[in-house]
């Protein structure tokens, strides 16, 4: 049975939330999937709770020694996929049993230079005991093909179903940043892939983003730290013909516009 998908969830301490995200994929209606866990030096109990997972031989377990953050983790994980698309799953999510399905359906009609599907999510709020508080569904999007109008969307693909020779093109996650690639590496991995190839949205519902105190983009300080600092490395990296102008929206930081820069002679 040839695989076309391999999901790739990296993991650090989620503890029972592993399972169900671990589930999630094993329910997939579609089964030709590989699932790759790259366990970040966990020191919590979680990998005790897919134990009878990890016995399927669609299942590799990669335990780092010591942690070294989301993007490191990921580009571990990179080394072994084998297939043509990789899904990304956080450990605190979890996937629709349709999704792979509708996923590797539309990467067959798609053309090659698209490097990233994604599509819709629900997003679940959890209170600090795990207590469903509110959800929401993000049912938006678009496809995007310049790297400057990315920007400006201020738009964060889900899920994340990237194309792996894309990946590996433009060398994996980034680690060269303040914080090594422990944060933003899905936006800092977009800018990447919106220099050299397409981003792909399909109306469909297809990512459970579960929020709760433990979400790493709950350190919001850094989280915007992170967001100014890759948005002008980016855009220096593209040539340097724009200055950003910021906004806030609820907290959060966003790119409100872009000012050509004035070349003197």
């Amino acid at each position: 049975m040839k695989s076309y998908a391999t999901v790739l969830i990296p993991s650090y301490n989620p503890g029972n939330y592993l399972r169900k995200a671990v589930d999630s994929v094993f329910k997939q209606t579609y089964e030709k999937w590989k699932l790759i866990i790259i366990d970040d030096a966990s020191t919590d109990n979680s990998l005790s709770t897919i134990k009878d997972r990890l016995k399927d031989p669609r299942v590799k377990l990669i335990r780092n020694p010591i942690n070294v953050g989301q993007s490191k983790a990921q580009n571990e994980g990179l080394k072994y996929v084998d297939t043509p698309f990789l899904l990304m799953l956080d450990s605190d999510d979890w996937l629709f049993r349709d999704t792979l399905q509708i996923l590797v359906n539309e990467s067959k009609r798609v053309s090659d230079d698209v490097a990233l599907i994604c599509g819709n999510k629900r997003i679940i709020y959890e209170d600090k005991d795990g207590k469903i508080i509110d959800e929401r569904t993000r049912e938006y999007g678009r496809d995007f093909d310049d790297k400057y109008e990315f920007i400006l969307a201020n738009y964060v693909p889900y899920p994340r179903f990237y194309r792996t020779a894309a990946l590996r093109y433009v060398g994996g996650w980034p680690t060269d940043d303040p914080y090594e690639g422990r944060y933003l590496e899905d936006q800092r991995m977009d800018h990447r892939l919106i220099e050299h190839f397409k981003i792909h949205w399909i109306d469909y519902m297809l990512y459970n983003y579960r929020r709760h105190s433990s979400n790493t983009s709950s350190n919001l300080a850094i989280m915007n730290e992170m967001y100014e600092w890759l948005v002008l490395d980016s855009l220096k990296r593209w040539g340097d013909h724009y200055q950003p102008v910021f906004e806030y929206s609820h907290g959060w930081l966003l790119s409100k516009k872009l000012i050509p820069k004035i070349i003197e002679d």
